[in-house]
């Protein structure tokens, strides 16, 4: 793509620190971050409340929305030059697979990058459509996943309860405990058969979670192939200032975390989408009405490379927090833990921004561009 606008790399910059923040927690006390938390002291309780009501499930969504919008602009390059792009977007849906694969083993189970590239070949059925059907799935979609919410949550719930010894291999395991802990074998499965069993049975598990995810993600990825039909981020971005006031609401309906009440779950997915939507229309006005001062190009730079930058976060926080590395699980705290977020962000954002001063492409964008153009010039 010859052409990019620099507000998609900035909302994608933004996004991986919401992002990271919310991953924090993640990494500092496994999957289970909803019930398996109790924080100690007051400062920790509202880094912890913090995180979940203005960050966590709020930035996925804005990634997802970018996504669907950078697919609709990926097929238009293409068109322009009287090209197809079925097969380089089959390749880039596989490209993410095979990337959400390696990641979520070998370096963390929290991956994203699965869900999108399984993701991007389910709702390449929707490419064609036009920008009101696309509008119409989307809230169709949207409304089918929320009883989900509640399923998800009970599912939390259950596997609070089989936390502690996956936590103790986090926090105390070598690389290879950890390694088979993600792939399922724990001490009591050690014996050959069971290992081959859960090996050969892991795959078409990993694949049904991504296929389900990928449906949650669905919303935010079609809205942001209806905004790119539209021209939202070229010529529209006017009609942002009409949800600005979303923020709020977002933020009140995810309040309800606090109380813990019979439909928080359900409260807090509608909550975290709001919240996105605001967040989304805020950040472009602001970065619009900044016209390519120093903290937007550095954000655009660090979209430009969200791929590398991602990963990279994975590797430094599982270094950190895991027991191969530092060991620092669940010995941070969820405030000084957003602290580290903050700080490992801005130098990635330094980091970006001297990087592409040099360089046309990430390490692992330059990657997937020769595997999606297969080594051609784009």
């Amino acid at each position: 793509m010859k052409q990019r606008i620099q507000l998609i790399d900035g909302l994608r910059g933004f996004s991986l620190l919401g992002i990271l923040v919310a991953n924090m927690l993640h990494f500092q006390y496994g999957i289970n971050t909803y019930r398996g938390i109790q924080p100690d002291s007051w400062l920790d309780q509202i880094g912890f409340y913090f995180t979940k009501i203005f960050v966590e499930g709020s930035f996925y969504p804005i990634f997802g929305f970018l996504f669907g919008y950078s697919v609709i602009l990926f097929v238009r390059s293409f068109e322009n030059r009287d090209l197809k792009a079925t097969g380089p977007l089959w390749r880039r849906g596989f490209a993410f697979i095979i990337l959400g694969v390696l990641h979520s083993v070998f370096v963390w189970d929290g991956d994203i990058l699965l869900i999108y590239g399984i993701g991007l070949i389910l709702f390449m059925l929707f490419i064609k459509r036009q920008p009101k059907t696309l509008a119409i799935w989307s809230a169709v979609l949207f409304v089918i996943m929320l009883p989900f919410a509640l399923v998800k949550g009970w599912i939390m719930s259950f596997a609070n309860d089989e936390m502690d010894s996956i936590k103790e291999i986090y926090a105390n395991g070598s690389y290879v405990d950890i390694l088979l802990s993600r792939l399922g074998v724990t001490p009591d499965l050690m014996d050959p058969f069971t290992i081959m069993l859960i090996l050969i049975v892991m795959p078409f598990v990993l694949f049904f979670i991504a296929v389900f995810s990928a449906f949650l993600i669905g919303p935010a990825v079609l809205a942001g192939m209806a905004s790119a039909k539209i021209g939202l981020f070229e010529s529209k971005l006017d009609l942002a200032k009409r949800f600005v006031w979303l923020i709020p609401i977002g933020v009140l309906l995810k309040s309800s975390i606090i109380v813990d009440i019979a439909l928080t779950d359900v409260l807090f997915q509608i909550g975290g989408t709001v919240l996105a939507i605001g967040y989304i229309a805020l950040f472009s006005l602001l970065f619009r009405s900044a016209k390519e001062q120093s903290w937007t190009k550095a954000f655009s730079n660090l979209g430009k490379m969200s791929l590398s930058n991602y990963l990279l976060q994975s590797i430094i926080c599982t270094t950190i927090f895991y027991g191969y590395g530092f060991g620092l699980f669940g010995k941070l705290g969820v405030t000084l833990g957003i602290v580290l977020a903050l700080v490992i962000f801005t130098l990635q954002l330094l980091a970006s921004n001297w990087y592409m001063q040099r360089f046309a492409n990430g390490p692992v964008e330059n990657v997937v561009r020769r595997f999606i153009y297969l080594g051609k010039s784009s």
